[in-house]
């Protein structure tokens, strides 16, 4: 699939008149990057819309005393860093590829601020995918708010199965998410040692397994129960 066919399925990018995406693709870059690799610091300049091609990042706002915060993960075909780049401020927080590879398509920003590129339609693509970053928030909210610790780890996972998860023909199911146990806990608010417990516990009950890829799952339903239900939404909402 070529740039131009690339950036259109982009959220932010769907209400872009055809002359514009074909400005925008004539002029993108493409990146790659490794496992652990930064997009961009937090206090970069923000100069490039970036649409995700290939792997998953995270973003990663980071706080005082050397703790940071998770506040997404993001995919194919979703952007990051919009805002920042609408404004016109620096990025306030780091983008750091959360698989083994991920390649990204850079549009310079100048194209979007430009007076002749602003049209109503994609000045409401661009909201609605403001709208859905928020909406990520909201279900941050959802897992910290789901009671005990194996609540929210469990309603943390069932939303990244819901998000980016695979079915396999054995009845597992994959989630290609690589997180350490520290930042399951950072994402669920408790302490690295209790993550560690209960994913231990779930583990050898045969719930799931920890791969260097993410997650194997072989009892999403005893998953969904732990999670009060059936699961919830996808964590970042956003198409598959």
């Amino acid at each position: 699939m070529g740039v131009r066919e690339f950036i259109e399925r982009a959220q932010a990018l769907s209400g872009a008149d055809p002359q514009l995406l074909d400005r925008m693709a004539a002029v993108a870059t493409t990146r790659s990057f490794g496992r652990g690799e930064l997009l961009w610091h937090a206090g970069d300049p923000a100069k490039a819309l970036t649409v995700i091609k290939s792997g998953l990042v995270k973003v990663v706002r980071p706080a005082a005393r050397g703790r940071a915060s998770i506040c997404g993960i993001f995919g194919p075909p979703d952007t990051v860093g919009d805002l920042a780049v609408l404004r016109g401020i620096p990025y306030p927080a780091d983008a750091i590829v959360a698989t083994d590879s991920a390649s990204v398509i850079c549009i310079p920003g100048s194209l979007l601020t430009d007076p002749s590129s602003q049209t109503t339609p994609l000045a409401m693509s661009m909201a609605c995918a403001m709208h859905t970053k928020l909406a990520a928030l909201h279900d941050k909210v959802e897992v910290l708010s789901a009671g005990s610790v194996e609540a929210r780890l469990a309603t943390l996972l069932v939303k990244l199965y819901d998000r980016f998860g695979d079915d396999f023909d054995d009845g597992s199911h994959s989630i290609p998410v690589a997180l350490s146990r520290r930042e399951l806990a950072e994402l669920v608010a408790t302490s690295f040692e209790t993550a560690i417990r209960v994913m231990t516990r779930w583990e050898r009950e045969g719930v799931l397994l920890t791969t260097p890829h993410g997650f194997t799952v072989h009892k999403l339903e005893a998953l969904k129960s732990a999670a009060g239900g059936d699961g919830a939404d996808a964590l970042l909402p956003l198409t598959r």
